[in-house]
C-alpha cells in the first residue's frame, strides 16, 4: 500500500510539473485605443484623447507621444496595453506613408507581436520591436499600400495569431 500511495504522489507531483503555463506573460492588461479620423481628428472609437495640432492629429502617452500627419481618407490606429506598474507597449498605424510602429515600453524581457490583416486578404507579420538594454525600443515597418484600402492591426502577446490582446481596425 505504501508503494502505491507513493506512486500516486510521484503522478500527482508530476502532473503538476509538467502543467503548462499560463500562454500570456502579460496578466490582467489594460488596453486603451483609437481609431483616428486623420483628415479632422476625429476620434472614431476608443478612448484615448486626440488633439488636433498644426499638420495633424496628436495623442499623448507616457512614452513619446504620437503624432498622425493629415492624410486625407486616412484612418489610424494607435493602441496602448498597461499593467498594474504602467505602459509594457503601444501599437501605430500611420496611413500616410503606410508604416507600422511597434513600440516596448518596458525593459521586461517581453514584448508584444503585431499582425496586419489587409483589404486583399493577406496578413503580415509577425512584427515586434527588437529587445535591448533601452527602457524603450521600437521597430518601424513600412509598406507600400493602396491608398483607402482597409487594414486591421492584431497584438499578440506571442508569436501566436492565437493569442490576441487587442484588435482595431483602420483605413490605408
Amino acid at each position: 500500500m505504501r508503494l502505491g500511495a507513493a506512486l500516486a504522489g510521484l503522478a500527482v507531483l508530476g502532473s503538476l510539473i509538467a502543467a503548462p503555463t499560463p500562454a500570456h506573460a502579460y496578466c490582467c492588461l489594460t488596453v486603451k485605443y483609437a481609431v483616428v479620423d486623420t483628415d479632422n481628428c476625429a476620434r472614431l472609437e476608443g478612448t484615448l484623447p486626440v488633439t488636433r495640432v498644426t499638420g495633424g492629429c496628436m495623442l499623448y502617452d507616457s512614452a513619446d507621444d504620437t503624432f498622425f500627419e493629415t492624410d486625407a481618407g486616412g484612418k489610424a490606429v494607435k493602441i496602448e496595453m498597461y499593467d498594474s506598474s504602467g505602459m509594457v507597449a503601444k501599437v501605430e498605424f500611420h496611413p500616410n506613408g503606410e508604416k507600422l510602429w511597434v513600440y516596448d515600453t518596458r525593459n521586461d524581457g517581453d514584448t508584444v507581436y503585431v499582425y496586419l490583416d489587409y483589404a486583399n486578404g493577406a496578413t503580415y507579420g509577425p512584427f515586434s520591436a527588437k529587445g535591448t538594454d533601452d527602457v524603450i525600443d521600437h521597430e518601424v515597418f513600412d509598406f507600400d499600400w493602396t491608398e483607402g484600402n482597409w487594414y486591421g492591426v492584431d497584438v499578440n502577446d506571442s508569436a501566436s495569431v492565437y493569442d490576441s490582446i487587442a484588435y482595431a481596425r483602420g483605413v490605408a
